[in-house]
């Protein structure tokens, strides 16, 4: 893996406030000569290829977080959760506001607090002010031969896919290919639904990231460094048969293994294939461990494969 991830990883993209990140990825496109548009929902989108079949790759450039709801007179702070995720996966973590003050995540009961080190509410209000935003902080870091530890992997690793195939797709000559960095999935999916709306794609594949259940003591299949996910069901979706067959033969043409999920969570593709009079759409997922906690996991291999398998499709 390059710089690129680092770079994603590190910039400020809580849900509603994905302003650093677009920065970053815009950066990268002019780099590579792409054109891009910015819509009023803040997604960018850039696009590819010539034809009137259409194609729509997304990946959410935005991350869970917390926002403040009120400063304790002890100097605590309390927030609550942007997005669906569970609290044990980040009780303990760092925290870093959007203006750069660092804190700790803690709890009393179900309530969260963040502890910036100040002892009462006029020294932390000085810091942080109601409404304010902060995620998840930690180490970009490589282990073992071939996996890689960070915050916010999910979804900056699907950005960083989106970024690489943008840089190798000039020459598309059958499709229109739109690829489409969303805001706000973790509220609902708001980015992605606009702009599936507007761009009427005929095939629509969401890029995210699947709980790797390889681990002694869990259930289910997805592996780490086994290849990219096909989600064949969550609660908000069934993979179209179409996207289904679409997929699994990219990958036999490329030489990639593949897995398959049935999830009980819900997904931004559940939202997308009910715009306009429907748009057929499945999701591909990279394998990950600690889902939505300081220390996710991915396999490099798993997102090579991705972005190979993508290439055939494109």
């Amino acid at each position: 893996m390059d710089k690129l991830l680092g770079k994603l990883i590190d910039s400020f993209s809580v849900s509603g406030s994905e302003e650093e990140a677009k920065k970053v990825i815009k950066e990268e496109l002019e780099a590579a000569q792409s054109d891009v548009i910015e819509d009023k929902m803040g997604n960018l989108i850039a696009s590819a290829g010539e034809g009137d079949k259409k194609v729509m790759i997304c990946a959410h450039m935005d991350s869970i977080g917390f926002i403040v709801s009120y400063i304790e007179d002890n100097g605590l702070i309390r927030v609550e959760k942007i997005g669906r995720f569970e609290n044990e996966y980040a009780i303990n973590s760092f925290v870093r506001f959007k203006n750069g003050t660092i804190g700790r995540l803690c709890n009393s009961g179900k309530q969260l607090f963040i502890d910036i080190g100040l002892d009462n509410k006029v020294k932390s209000s000085d810091k942080v002010k109601v409404g304010d935003t902060a995620c998840l902080v930690g180490p970009y870091i490589k282990v073992g031969k071939r996996n890689v530890i960070s915050p916010m992997l999910d979804n900056k690793v699907g950005c960083y896919i989106l970024i690489k195939l943008i840089r190798d797709s000039i020459d598309i000559k059958d499709k229109k290919v739109y690829f489409v960095f969303s805001t706000e999935e973790e509220l609902c999916g708001r980015g992605a639904r606009a702009a599936a709306y507007n761009i009427n794609p005929d095939y629509c594949i969401v890029l995210g990231v699947e709980k790797a259940k390889d681990m002694e003591g869990s259930k289910g299949n997805v592996e780490l460094g086994k290849g990219p996910v096909l989600k064949i069901m969550d609660k908000s979706l069934i993979m179209h048969r179409d996207i289904k067959k679409m997929l699994e033969e990219s990958a036999q043409k490329a030489g990639i293994s593949i897995q398959y999920s049935i999830s009980s969570g819900t997904s931004e593709g559940g939202l997308l294939h009910k715009e306009r009079a429907g748009i057929k759409t499945g999701e591909l997922d990279i394998p990950c461990r600690y889902k939505h906690s300081c220390s996710e996991m991915v396999c490099i291999d798993d997102v090579e494969s991705t972005i190979k398998l993508l290439k055939q499709i494109i």
